[in-house]
């Protein structure tokens, strides 16, 4: 049992490590308190150690409600992207013509040694999927082209406005095109890779960005 006594001051009875505090609270003006505090710094008696705040304790179900609001933030921050539309839209994501918010029409023809190269119809389209960048099979009599004598229409058609270039195309057809390079033809010394667009010479290549009647021209053979 704690050691008890009375304050010297006004007999109050109350636990011995209390005393000093005690005496701070209630006689702190008393012509007496500093001779007691002194008789008890000698004493070694202080006053006790400063309270400290009660420890919380939480509940099993108050860590599983916790848990549960964390796992419900952590889900909700992982699927987010994936509610957002459009968020995986590729160049080799497959559209649909409800979805179609974006359409243009740029007109491409390739020359190989003074050869026009036929483009063929249908490149990006499946019986299953159609790309966002690709040919129709409508020839001449539909509005559309003739491989052997015309421009390929190129459809660009997305359901994100967005920017899409000539290397797309050239992706989607899983050809090459670089500045040294049409389909199989390379630079060789003698016969070079060139492009015009609208009939205005270009370097912009596979980064050209599609606009819509845009008439693009890549030609194969001897340098200017």
């Amino acid at each position: 049992m704690a050691k008890s006594e009375r304050c010297p001051i006004c007999g109050v009875p109350l636990k011995a490590e209390n005393l000093r505090r005690h005496l701070d609270d209630t006689h702190p003006r008393h012509p007496g308190t500093p001779a007691l505090r002194e008789r008890l710094r000698q004493e070694g008696r202080f006053a006790p150690a400063p309270r400290t705040a009660p420890r919380v304790r939480l509940r099993k179900v108050h860590i599983a409600f916790l848990a549960a609001v964390a796992l419900l933030g952590a889900g909700a921050y992982a699927v987010s992207p994936f509610l957002v539309p459009n968020n995986s839209f590729s160049i080799d994501s497959c559209i649909r013509d409800p979805d179609v918010v974006y359409h243009i029409h740029p007109r491409l023809s390739i020359f190989i040694l003074g050869n026009r190269y036929p483009i063929p119809y249908n490149i990006g389209v499946t019986a299953t999927c159609t790309r966002p960048v690709h040919t129709h099979d409508d020839g001449p009599a539909s509005g559309g082209y003739n491989p052997s004598t015309d421009p390929a229409i190129i459809h660009v058609e997305s359901p994100v406005a967005r920017a899409f270039a000539l290397a797309d195309f050239f992706h989607v057809w899983r050809q090459i095109f670089t500045p040294t390079q049409i389909l199989t033809y390379a630079n060789d010394g003698t016969n070079v890779v060139s492009m015009t667009v609208n009939g205005a010479p270009s370097t912009a290549f596979g980064s050209l960005v599609f606009d819509d009647g845009q008439d693009i021209v890549i030609t194969y053979g001897p340098a200017a």
